[in-house]
């Protein structure tokens, strides 16, 4: 079976194996996420990047998790290639963005400040002819804003590799752009200006997120104490964008008289996240449990283990913290302070912390 016919049967398999709601499964994942980390040139107020972390290594990588994750690599239609810091500013950038090209039938897909996307980078990525999807998180377009939101004086840089991304983009139907807005307390006035920008660069769609807050000095940062002021600039957006004719995605607003009813997450059934540990959750949002790949024989004894069995259980149960504290998984949930904060590797002290006054 050539690699495009695996990469849709186990597709096929896997869409099966969800509406069967099966907790143990044939099918691997469609989607993997490899944490790349990476020094970093900004700060931005709602980081998650602890002060110190190793950068990615890809012969490490290759040695350690190579074999195991070979079978999926193999058949997912799309590879996060993610981390903290920005991944185009390690030495051999461009060395491990040729390993994952190997894999041609899947979708590579990062996030960048802007300010690496040089275009030297941007012509290497589109030579390839893989298919990419970019995501250029710039949560602004006036260089003051840019500045509070990243702390650092690189607007310049990033609007330069923008113009020239977006422009070197018309030549291929393999690269996609989005512009990617984090809402903050500091910067949700300016999403409607940040509509009218992505619709003068042509970007493919702007996507805006809620921020997480994973510190306590961020809490604030949260929109969840700007519920008002957000819902007047979500529609403020949404308005331009059907004029402007840009593709808005927007989470859901606060105080809803109706949500979307609550559905059974995929993520647990579709993708898997990797550190350079080895540590594997479902989600960037996931608890503190986890499956470890270092001390397993293959990767379906990983896939198929305790940490996934158990929450693809508690999904069908609906008793999961997901049902509970996740945007994604239930929508009604982000008018709960709980699903704005980061739990994974916090104490109940520290915990009671973040909700004191909210």
């Amino acid at each position: 079976m050539n690699k495009e016919n695996l990469v849709e049967a186990n597709r096929n398999l896997n869409f099966l194996e969800y509406e069967q709601k099966k907790v143990v499964l044939e099918s691997y994942p469609t989607s993997i996420f490899v944490q790349i980390d990476a020094p970093c040139n900004q700060d931005c107020l709602f980081c998650s990047r602890p002060e110190s972390y190793p950068y990615f290594n890809l012969e490490e990588f290759k040695s350690k998790y190579e074999r195991k994750l070979m079978p999926v690599l193999e058949r997912v239609e799309r590879i996060n290639i993610t981390g903290s810091g920005e991944l185009l500013s390690l030495p051999e950038a461009k060395k491990n963005l040729e390993y994952f090209n190997q894999f041609s039938y899947a979708e590579k897909m990062f996030a960048t400040n802007g300010s690496t996307l040089t275009p030297k980078m941007a012509d290497s990525i589109i030579e390839s002819n893989n298919r990419y999807l970019i995501h250029i998180s710039m949560h602004s377009c006036d260089p003051i804003t840019h500045k509070i939101m990243t702390k650092s004086n690189t607007y310049g840089a990033v609007m330069q590799n923008v113009d020239y991304i977006m422009k070197a983009k018309k030549n291929t139907d393999k690269l996609r752009v989005n512009f990617i807005f984090v809402a903050t307390t500091e910067n949700i006035e300016k999403l409607p200006d940040y509509v009218k920008f992505a619709a003068e660069k042509g970007a493919d769609n702007v996507v805006v997120y809620y921020n997480f807050v994973y510190r306590l000095d961020q809490k604030y940062l949260s929109t969840y104490f700007a519920k008002d002021k957000t819902n007047e600039m979500f529609d403020k957006a949404w308005q331009l964008s059907k004029q402007l004719n840009v593709n808005l995605q927007l989470p859901q607003r606060y105080n809803q008289k109706e949500y979307p009813s609550e559905s059974m997450c995929r993520e647990a059934w579709t993708q898997l996240m990797i550190n350079p540990s080895g540590d594997i959750i479902t989600c960037d949002a996931a608890g503190d449990q986890r499956e470890t790949i270092l001390d397993k024989e293959t990767f379906m004894d990983v896939w198929n283990g305790k940490y996934f069995v158990e929450i693809r259980k508690k999904l069908l149960n609906g008793n999961s913290a997901c049902s509970n504290f996740c945007i994604r998984a239930n929508q009604a949930s982000l008018n709960k302070f709980n699903s704005h904060f980061i739990t994974r590797g916090k104490s109940k002290e520290e915990i009671d912390k973040f909700m004191e006054n909210a």
